[in-house]
């Protein structure tokens, strides 16, 4: 898939742009959870805009799923932000915030999951699961670190969303992935100066 098809065409700036975006998407995480046909018409159909409005934000559906999938993350990372200031351990926090994204909104977390694995090449979408990595990693760390923690979280909320896994809810979950990241971060060598 080429960028134009995973990336909004234009980005909403002033309030009743951003409205209209925000209809849009909740009209396709609607749709997806209801289980009902995921197309271009039926979501600007369930939003309330033309067609021609979505297309004016959206080309296509895959570009409405990365959306959902970038709005999400920043909600976890906002989610992350307040749970470390409130003093939960920052690695826990971090998983915390993958645990329950979508807001247990199941179908349409594991459509936007499907949809980011079918083009994992969307601009910044690496940059932005390393930085999701950053609470597990102490300074002056290697980067190999980040990358295979990040992985294995990754990895982990990966299976339990595509298997519908009884798990993802589950504290048990939360705290195994905790201890995985506490023993392997124990576990590192520090890197000389």
């Amino acid at each position: 898939m080429s960028d134009a098809t995973t990336n909004a065409r234009r980005s909403p700036r002033q309030g009743r742009s951003k409205a209209t975006v925000d209809a849009i998407l909740e009209a396709a995480t609607r749709i997806l959870e209801a289980g009902e046909t995921f197309t271009t018409n039926h979501v600007a159909e369930r939003a309330g805009v033309s067609v021609g409005t979505l297309y004016q934000y959206f080309p296509d559906k895959a570009a409405i799923l990365h959306a959902l999938g970038a709005r999400e993350r920043a909600v976890m990372a906002e989610a992350t932000r307040i749970a470390i200031e409130a003093g939960v351990d920052p690695a826990r926090a971090a998983i915390r915030a993958q645990l329950t994204a979508f807001d247990g909104r199941h179908a349409a977390r594991r459509a936007v999951l499907e949809a980011i694995l079918r083009d994992p090449a969307v601009p910044g979408m690496a940059d932005e699961v390393d930085a999701g990595v950053a609470p597990f990693v102490r300074e002056g760390e290697r980067p190999v670190h980040a990358f295979v923690l990040s992985r294995a979280i990754m990895g982990v909320v990966r299976a339990a969303v595509l298997e519908d896994s009884p798990l993802l809810g589950a504290p048990d979950l939360e705290e195994a992935l905790v201890r995985l990241v506490r023993g392997y971060v124990e576990a590192s060598p520090k890197r000389s100066k």
